[in-house]
C-alpha cells in the first residue's frame, strides 16, 4: 500500500489499519478451516497446493503489518500511543501465524481422522474459529469507542463482548482436553506419528482461540486505561 494511502487511513482512525490488517488474517483463518474440513471429511486433494495458498495469504496479511509498522506517523496525536497499537498489531499477526503452523504441519502429515472423532473435531475448530470472530467483533467496535471516549454504554458493550470471547476460549479449553482424552483411547489405531500429529493439530487449533481471548484482553486494557 502506498505510504500517502496509509496515512490517510491512519487520518481517519489508528484503529482502521488494524482492521484491514485483521481482515487479512481472516481470510488465513477460514481458508484453514477449509482446510481441515476437506481433511475431516475424507477429500482426496493436494494438501500441499491448499497449504502453500494459505501460506500466500499469511504473506499477504505480513505485507499489510509491514505497511502499519514502516508508515505509523510520529508525533501524531492518537486515541492510542504507538506502543499499545503495536502491541495489538503482534497479537493479531499470532493468529495468523497459527493458520500457517496449521496449513504446514497437514501438509507434513495429514491428520488421520478416526471416524468416531470427526464430529468433535468439527466441533471443536468451530469453537476455536468462533472465538477468533467473536474478537474480529471488538476491534470492529473500536472506531466507536473512540467516539464515546472509551467509556459509557459503548464501553459497557464492549466489555460483554470480550468476556465472550474469554468463555469462548475457555470452552475450547474443555474441548481439547475431552479430544485429547478420546485420542488416547483410540491409541491402538494411531502409530506414534499420527498420535504427535493429533497432539499438535489441537494445540495449534487452540492457538487461534488463545491468541484471540489475548488480543480481546489487550483491547480491554484500553478500557482501564482510559
Amino acid at each position: 500500500m502506498p505510504v500517502n494511502a496509509m496515512a490517510r487511513l491512519f487520518g481517519r482512525s489508528p484503529f482502521v489499519p488494524l482492521q484491514l490488517h485483521l481482515d487479512k488474517i481472516s481470510d488465513c483463518v477460514q481458508a484453514t478451516v477449509t482446510l481441515l474440513d476437506r481433511i475431516c471429511a475424507g477429500e482426496e486433494f493436494d494438501v500441499n497446493e491448499e497449504a502453500r495458498a494459505i501460506s500466500l495469504l499469511e504473506h499477504k496479511a505480513d505485507l499489510v503489518k509491514n505497511d502499519i509498522r514502516n508508515n505509523l506517523p510520529r508525533g501524531l496525536f492518537m486515541a492510542i500511543d504507538r506502543g499499545q497499537l503495536l502491541e495489538i498489531l503482534s497479537l493479531q499477526d499470532s493468529i495468523a501465524d497459527k493458520s500457517e503452523d496449521i496449513a504446514v504441519l497437514m501438509s507434513i502429515r495429514p491428520v488421520k481422522v478416526i471416524s468416531g472423532l470427526s464430529v468433535d473435531l468439527k466441533a471443536y475448530i468451530e469453537g476455536n474459529v468462533g472465538a477468533f470472530q467473536s474478537v474480529l467483533q471488538v476491534m470492529r467496535e473500536l472506531d466507536a469507542l473512540i467516539e464515546s471516549g472509551f467509556g459509557g454504554t459503548e464501553a459497557s458493550r464492549v466489555d460483554k463482548m470480550i468476556d465472550e470471547v474469554a468463555h469462548a476460549e475457555h470452552e475450547c479449553d474443555i474441548m481439547q482436553r475431552q479430544l485429547m482424552r478420546n485420542v488416547l483411547e483410540h491409541e491402538d489405531k494411531l502409530s506414534m506419528g499420527d498420535f504427535f500429529v493429533w497432539q499438535r493439530l489441537l494445540h495449534d487449533i487452540a492457538g487461534i482461540s488463545n491468541q484471540s481471548e489475548k488480543l480481546a484482553n489487550r483491547v480491554r486494557m484500553l478500557l482501564t486505561l482510559k
